[in-house]
């Protein structure tokens, strides 16, 4: 194995210019991010023409599509109606009855709506590609298999229908169910969070917590969880770990904040310069993965080839032939001879930070700082609609509400009738949710409120929160 990086397949994907239609001083290339390698499911375009997600319950019609292999067509009420009416006799009489009952049940005006885990693959489109984009990402990043998709037809199968609610499903699975095209899967920079993903999944198949509220919440939990700890690891470079963990604290919505918390300091400011590299890293491993292979390549997996080959000059040689090649296509920003070659770090290390550092900044310094903006808004939009609250002088701040807690402690406790509130926390923190001693505080009395705490003694390792149910 080499790696060679191939300029012709770089002008091809870039759309590089190389003859003399474009004036020397302009860009003379055009930026496309998730082609040779899949980082994050988003455009760098405004909202109309790329739609931001803020909810993910407009995900779990895809990711079930996805995880089931099928393809819908649109379905249509008198489509669905005439469909049931072949295999059930309704009396003229009850005719009119019979399709108010099925466009009450199933139908929102045109569309058709999904509110059980067998109907959710059917479920209308919300002409949202950006959705799309996000459930294959989810789905693929969070490593889903075979397995794993048994498991929801196992679901599926002991999930009580109703006879109307059965009678669609079949009648849509012989009608308007195709199978799905295979997409490329996302690359999968952090490895060590899918297992416990599978398994919080799994467990709400079991138990019945399959409601889209409940589906959205797991979804959100893990988005939040990947995305955030990516960043943080990209901006490592060569020398990320794909199992590193960097904590970020939460507040919990009804407690006073003040900025010497952890949840202002070593929370979401922490992680804002992380995020607003996301465009910068999605061009820098495009532009890397423009070689004579296939196979995608991330910073870490080219730090272990050239470590483990011995070719840490040679690959850091092609590197600065995809540096030069790039830079010469960006006529119109004149800064790349000041930005200063790194000096410390390997050479394959140095090579790939040089060249982030090149992107990075005809992005901050021309007018495709708009584009720049367009595509980390996708990800912080959302946080700041699902995962973040204002507090005034302390700023944004990550954010877990009543509803959060107790969606994440009945996930926790699983089929348990109690856990140690100690061992909770651990629980939080392996899905990525850091409390400081304060906020901690806060959850305990909320516990107690709801008496579900269940006291052997005053210290905190003898008390025990109940199961919700």
């Amino acid at each position: 194995m080499e790696y060679r990086f191939d300029e012709e397949k770089f002008i091809e994907s870039f759309n590089a210019k190389t003859d003399e239609s474009k004036s020397i001083d302009s860009i003379r290339l055009t930026h496309k991010p998730d082609t040779q390698f899949k980082l994050f499911p988003y455009k760098a375009s405004g909202k109309t023409q790329a739609p931001i997600v803020y909810e993910l319950e407009d995900v779990v019609s895809g990711f079930f599509r996805e995880a089931m292999n099928k393809k819908t067509e649109p379905i249509g009420f008198d489509a669905l109606c005439k469909d049931l009416m072949e295999e059930v006799d309704v009396d003229e009489d009850d005719l009119d009855y019979f399709k108010d009952m099925v466009q009450s049940i199933f139908f929102k005006g045109k569309d058709f709506v999904a509110d059980n885990l067998g109907l959710y693959p059917y479920q209308t489109s919300i002409n949202n590609k950006s959705a799309d984009n996000l459930a294959h990402f989810i789905y693929s990043v969070m490593d889903i298999n075979e397995e794993d998709c048994q498991k929801i037809e196992a679901a599926k199968a002991q999930y009580k229908f109703n006879v109307l609610e059965d009678m669609v499903i079949k009648t849509i699975e012989s009608k308007k169910v195709t199978k799905a095209e295979d997409k490329q899967a996302y690359f999968k920079v952090k490895t060590d969070i899918q297992k416990l993903f599978k398994s919080d999944f799994a467990f709400m198949l079991g138990s019945g917590m399959t409601s889209l509220e409940d589906l959205a919440n797991l979804f959100a939990v893990y988005y939040f969880y990947y995305v955030s700890q990516t960043c943080i690891i990209l901006d490592q470079f060569c020398i990320g770990k794909r199992d590193s963990n960097v904590k970020l604290f939460y507040a919990l919505d009804w407690e006073k904040v003040s900025k010497n918390r952890m949840c202002c300091i070593e929370g979401w400011e922490k992680f804002q310069e992380n995020l607003n590299h996301m465009f910068s890293h999605a061009i820098t491993l495009e532009i890397l993965n423009q070689t004579q292979t296939d196979e995608m390549y991330d910073y870490i997996s080219i730090g272990e080839m050239a470590s483990d080959l011995n070719m840490d000059a040679a690959i850091a040689v092609e590197i600065r032939k995809a540096e030069e090649t790039y830079c010469s296509y960006i006529g119109d920003y004149k800064g790349f001879a000041d930005i200063a070659y790194p000096s410390s770090g390997t050479e394959t290390d140095k090579a790939v930070k040089h060249l982030f550092k090149c992107v990075n900044q005809q992005f901050l310094n021309t007018d495709r700082k708009r584009a720049n903006q367009f595509y980390n808004e996708k990800f912080s939009e959302f946080c700041k609609s699902r995962w973040l609250k204002n507090r005034k002088k302390s700023g944004l701040v990550l954010n877990l509400t009543e509803r959060d807690v107790i969606f994440l402690t009945k996930v926790c406790l699983r089929d348990e009738e109690k856990i140690r509130l100690n061992d909770l926390y651990k629980e939080y923190e392996k899905r990525g949710i850091f409390l400081d001693g304060t906020s901690k505080e806060y959850l305990q009395e909320f516990f107690t409120k709801l008496n579900l705490i269940d006291k052997k003694s005053d210290s905190g390792d003898a008390q025990y929160v109940k199961r919700i149910l």
